[in-house]
């Protein structure tokens, strides 16, 4: 298990930026330029807002919205 206190909220969120900051600028390049470490924190924020993990080889549930007729997707 990982450390909890690996890094503040502050840290984290930086990291985060850092790593998200080169994809945006650098686009597919930019993605070759994370770190392991910008990219856990990356995951941490996700986590933290509500993303779900998605096990490689599942799928996610399906969305059960019940719709009218006529309503679009």
């Amino acid at each position: 298990m990982t450390d909890p206190t690996r890094w503040s909220i502050d840290e984290m969120l930086d990291l985060a930026g850092r790593g998200a900051g080169k994809v945006d600028t650098f686009g597919l390049r930019g993605a070759t330029l994370v770190s392991m470490e910008e990219v856990a924190a990356m995951a941490a924020v996700l986590a933290l807002s509500g993303l779900k993990p998605i096990p490689p080889g599942t799928y996610p549930a399906p969305n059960h919205v019940t719709r009218t007729e006529g309503e679009r997707a």
